[in-house]
């Protein structure tokens, strides 16, 4: 059952993960450990969610955590920091809240598209995990982010 686990969802994670990262072995590295995570925490998991999606969630994390301690390690002087203004912190955080109501409208399937492609997976591998085309996967999520838009539109 964990075999089957693994491989129906390593790919996925995999790929999820060598977008953010760019590098096949820290991919690779990051891909292997997400599945330890999740096994120590199986209890966690929703199973009305879709595996890839927790999965991929657990990986980000990850790959967060490593940029955070990579960081830490980088000397001040060494630091290039760009600091928003809160402003524009205040704005994100409202066109994320914004886009996140528009969501809950969506079906489970639309929102699951929305989310995994915003998490960065390629439509490839949003198909596979839903069972359905790429094709589908595209013109769903063009769908559904025109609709957001132009909800938020209306409200602006």
């Amino acid at each position: 059952m964990l075999e089957a686990f693994y491989k129906d969802n390593y790919r996925i994670v995999y790929g999820y993960l060598l977008s953010l990262c760019g590098d096949p072995v820290q991919a690779e590295d990051l891909a292997s450990e997400t599945f330890v995570r999740a096994m120590e925490r199986i209890g966690s998991f929703d199973p009305r969610y879709e595996a890839s999606t927790w999965l991929c969630t657990i990986g980000r994390n990850l790959y967060l955590n490593q940029c955070k301690r990579r960081n830490r390690e980088v000397p001040l002087e060494d630091a290039v920091c760009a600091v928003p203004s809160p402003e524009a912190l205040y704005l994100q955080k409202e066109q994320a809240a914004e886009i996140i109501r528009a969501a809950k409208a969506l079906s489970p399937e639309q929102r699951q598209v929305l989310f995994l492609r915003l998490e960065g997976l390629p439509f490839r591998d949003i198909a596979a995990a839903l069972g359905k085309t790429e094709t589908w996967a595209r013109v769903t999520y063009y769908r559904v982010k025109g609709r957001i838009i132009a909800e938020m539109e209306e409200k602006a």
